[in-house]
């Protein structure tokens, strides 16, 4: 009987290649961690992986950007508290003008204070940030938002927007408030409103002219109680953050686990394999040696 002695080669020869194949596989997802060693391996894991990848970075700039609101928004917070600490204290000076046992050189000491704590409070409206961008200048963060005359006159020069921040899908948060709501718009006792800087210029002014107006202590009450509102709203959406940074870190935590047994391979099942996948192989090796070594006699009768 006559042997197709080419025809057995050339079995051998595929046999050995495929297996070789096998064991690169292998070996190129021990190295790499994946499954997959590319999206045809399986185009529906690399579909969900893809997904997954995408929701993980989405999430991941989220986390970023709660990052820099926090920063923001405590920046502010404290801010405010020092503001309202300048108010108390000019409060406490206010009271002490208004006693008439302390003369035309006491209350001009006193005014002389009070315009420092102004001073202040103008230094406070103006903070920036780590990047030098001015907190409560609404979008012109590049520009500072206050400025005084010398005269008495107060002016903002921001606007009345807030940078909205996306910390998870569906919800966004103003990441600081602007100087017009925080500073400018208190309201008055007597109706309407007045900025901080203008009560203390004017509570100064009438100490230095030996006639001070009870109505400053309701204007500066007025504008520690306004600040403290906007701090409590501040802390609100401090703890708003909290929370979300909270979900969105278990929300990676789950994606990265998901991904992972998509994706990874297990590495002693990986390892058991390619051990087999060499077995194989040598077994291969050996067989096509022996076909190289026979010749077309060895099969004639």
């Amino acid at each position: 009987m006559r042997i197709a002695t080419m025809q057995v080669f050339q079995r051998g020869l595929d046999s050995m290649l495929d297996q070789q194949s096998r064991v690169f596989k292998t070996q190129l997802q021990l190295a790499t961690g994946n499954k997959f060693t590319s999206p045809a391996d399986d185009p529906t894991a690399a579909a969900q992986i893809m997904g997954l990848n995408e929701t993980i970075a989405i999430t991941g700039q989220h986390q970023e950007n709660i990052t820099a609101a926090k920063a923001r928004l405590e920046l502010e917070d404290t801010s405010l508290d020092s503001a309202v600490e300048v108010l108390q204290r000019a409060r406490e000076l206010a009271v002490r003008g208004l006693n008439d046992s302390l003369g035309v050189d006491g209350r001009r000491a006193v005014a002389q204070e009070i315009r420092q704590l102004m001073s202040e409070a103008m230094a406070l409206a103006n903070t920036q940030d780590g990047n030098g961008d001015y907190l409560f200048a609404g979008s012109r963060v590049q520009s500072a938002p206050f400025s005084h005359d010398g005269s008495g006159t107060f002016s903002y020069a921001g606007d009345q927007d807030q940078r909205q921040l996306q910390i998870s899908p569906g919800r966004q948060i103003a990441d600081s408030d602007t100087g017009l709501d925080v500073f400018m718009k208190v309201a008055d006792p007597a109706g309407g409103y007045k900025d901080i800087f203008t009560s203390l210029y004017d509570l100064a002014t009438d100490l230095e002219a030996n006639a001070p107006q009870l109505s400053s202590l309701g204007e500066i009450d007025a504008g520690m109680d306004h600040l403290l509102q906007v701090r409590a709203r501040v802390g609100a959406r401090l703890n708003t953050i909290d929370d979300q940074e909270g979900i969105n870190s278990f929300l990676e935590i789950q994606l990265t686990s998901v991904r992972s047994t998509v994706q990874d391979v297990d590495i002693a099942e990986t390892y058991s394999r390619l051990s087999q996948q060499m077995l194989v192989l040598q077994s291969a090796q050996q067989a096509f040696a022996q076909v190289q070594g026979l010749s077309l006699f060895n099969y004639l009768r």
